[in-house]
């Protein structure tokens, strides 16, 4: 129970920090709620890690790395509570960074997944927002290579890649992480 608390409470941050991430990317103004809601809950963890990590270009490392500390503490946090017999050594130090990292990817997966549907829905009702411009930005790399998808005003191409963000959340991403506890595990 505690370790679904840690992880639930983990994920809703990371996914804050991967939207204030793509958000900053795409460009939202500042004053925008939704931008500032991102920086206020996460500032605390981003702006320390700032002066550790410079940003690569347009985007913001600091909120990367963020994301994959938040797990890295969720999975110690976690083996140590579950498994006290555990004493941590090479094995349990890799494997826990591979879990965040794993961890981390799905949350970024979620924040993309979160801002599609977000997308979609402000393009039925709200189609001259701030808020879908900069969505429109952070998703057209990703949706140009389906753009045969877009029938008059209706688009599609933005099916495919819930599809794909679905599968890697579905197949892709518990796969790797039953090897890992595999590996973990059987060592």
């Amino acid at each position: 129970m505690i370790s679904k608390t840690l992880f639930l409470l983990a994920s809703a941050l990371a996914i804050m920090c991967w939207a204030r991430l793509l958000l900053q990317w795409g460009k939202l103004p500042f004053l925008h709620p939704l931008a500032q809601f991102c920086v206020h809950s996460t500032n605390w963890l981003i702006r320390p890690l700032r002066r550790i990590t410079p940003p690569l270009g347009q985007w913001d490392t600091a909120c990367i790395l963020a994301t994959i500390i938040i797990y890295y503490l969720a999975t110690a946090l976690s083996l140590f509570t579950t498994f006290t017999w555990i004493q941590p050594d090479g094995r349990i130090i890799a494997a826990s960074l591979l879990f965040s990292i794993l961890f981390s990817l799905k949350a970024l997966c979620y924040a993309l997944f979160i801002g599609l549907v977000i997308q979609m829905f402000l393009s039925l009702c709200k189609p001259y927002s701030v808020l879908l411009l900069t969505l429109h930005r952070i998703y057209m790399p990703l949706t140009r290579p389906f753009a045969f998808l877009r029938i008059g005003k209706y688009d599609f191409s933005a099916t495919v890649v819930l599809i794909v963000l679905w599968l890697c959340l579905e197949w892709w991403l518990p796969q790797a992480t039953n090897k890992i506890s595999y590996w973990l595990i059987s060592g």
